[in-house]
């Protein structure tokens, strides 16, 4: 029972923040090999951005789920919200494969 409570404590965030996306849109198209920035706010809700000091930022596809996306590849693995709102990286335009739209 110790164990299982430990790996749940390991598991659970110390924060909680409610991040508003505002850009790029939902379901909209990025160019290949260009650089993808992500814009954000906070909504209002959970612990205010100006409380937290750091984040991770992943480009994924797939769903909304936890079991239904997968990372594929880091846009900000040591951001600093200090920093500003925004995050920008240049991806691979092979990462996605040779499928249309992928």
């Amino acid at each position: 029972m110790l164990l299982r409570f430990c790996l749940l404590a390991a598991l659970t965030p110390l924060a909680f923040a409610d991040i508003q996306f505002t850009s790029p849109a939902a379901g909209g198209t990025l160019p290949a090999a260009k650089p993808i920035t992500a814009k954000w706010k906070d909504s209002g809700d959970g612990t205010a951005l100006s409380d937290l000091k750091t984040y991770t930022l992943f480009l994924c596809a797939g769903g909304n789920d936890a079991d239904s996306f997968i990372q594929l590849a880091p846009i900000n693995a040591n951001g600093q919200f200090s920093t500003g709102n925004e995050a920008s990286a240049t991806v691979a335009a092979t990462l996605g494969g040779p499928d249309k739209n992928a």
